[in-house]
């Protein structure tokens, strides 16, 4: 099993930055940190270890600039650390590291079209640039997190493989990593004419299209294990996406009244709370309930509820209905209750 040993990588002489080697790794009998611990424990988590680190020693061997993908991956390194052992934090990190070493290797150009790394399932962001001479290039730059959205333009200053933005109290830096451009905002949303929770901040690759990244219920932290994932996909069949669309923002709740070992989680679509929400309640042994706005022609809305444990298929726990009768407020919403 491979995994990249944080310890090592703060040494340049580890293997993790060897000539020869580099990728670490180590003995899941002698795993300490969180993160090597959680590594060892799941396969699925240990699998995307292994295509990163033979993607890792591909990618080393193949960009322009080794000694700067060696520098990003120990910083990439010390922010997964940050991840401790919480599998959905892995998974994302993992998942979009791998996408951005699979663009590390191709030429930069700054006259392209970049397409950030979402984060998440309702994030999005745009940069156009076009470079104007040798010290400026003028750019565009639109992004989306859930309903929310913010659009800038500007021209900034061109240094080397840095160019800089500054207009009242944002601040822009597109910085050149190899084949992958990155972008550090400095200043609020609104400083940057955005909406709530809109930022420009993030990894982008050359692509004329939006990536698509494939997130699931296990990477969101919905569902702790694949067997809880399949469980999901197994009770909700086509509104299984949908639910995955509502995961931009999340609260947990307080423990399940009804069912004394379950856990109550609320989801939206940050700006579209009243229409693409959703209510789910896990229980051990892969028991689930859910219910779920699901918005139809016209502007309508339905409630669905779906739930694997039986004796609950015809009735609604009582945070559920709570929820329901609040999402429904001086509305008609038809509540579906679903096999």
């Amino acid at each position: 099993m491979l995994a990249f040993n944080l310890r090592h990588a703060l040494l340049l002489t580890s293997l993790v930055f060897a000539t020869t080697s580099h990728a670490a790794s180590f003995d899941c009998a002698g795993a300490s940190s969180p993160v090597e611990k959680a590594v060892c424990a799941d396969p699925y988590t240990s699998s995307l270890d292994e295509k990163l680190g033979a993607l890792w020693r591909t990618a080393l061997a193949q960009v322009a600039d080794p000694q700067a993908l060696k520098a990003d991956q120990r910083a990439w390194l010390k922010n997964r650390s940050l991840c401790g052992a919480e599998p959905a934090c892995l998974h994302r990190e993992y998942l979009m590291r791998l996408t951005e070493l699979k663009y590390a290797t191709r030429t930069f150009s700054w006259d392209a079209t970049w397409q950030l790394i979402p984060h998440g399932v309702n994030s999005a962001s745009e940069v156009i640039i076009k470079r104007q001479d040798s010290t400026h290039i003028r750019f565009g730059i639109s992004a989306q997190e859930g309903a929310n959205s913010g659009e800038l333009e500007g021209i900034a200053v061109l240094n080397g493989g840095e160019a800089r933005f500054e207009e009242g109290s944002c601040t822009l830096v597109f910085r050149a990593i190899n084949g992958v451009l990155d972008v550090t905002q400095n200043g609020d949303d609104v400083d940057c004419g955005a909406g709530m929770g809109v930022f420009y901040s993030g990894r982008y690759v050359a692509s004329e299209k939006p990536l698509s990244m494939n997130y699931n219920l296990l990477s969101l932290g919905l569902a702790r294990t694949q067997q809880e994932d399949q469980a999901m996909h197994k009770l909700l069949k086509g509104d299984y996406q949908k639910l995955v669309d509502r995961t931009s923002t999340m609260t947990v709740g307080d423990p399940a009244v009804d069912v004394p070992d379950a856990e109550v989680i609320e989801m939206w679509v940050r700006g579209l709370g009243n229409m693409n929400a959703a209510i789910l309640m896990r229980a051990a042994s892969n028991r689930f309930w859910v219910l779920m706005l699901v918005p139809e022609k016209e502007g309508h809305t339905r409630a669905r509820y779906y739930t694997n444990v039986p004796e609950w298929k015809k009735r609604l726990p009582a945070q559920f209905q709570a929820w329901y009768e609040r999402m429904e407020g001086d509305r008609t919403l038809p509540l579906d209750f679903m096999p």
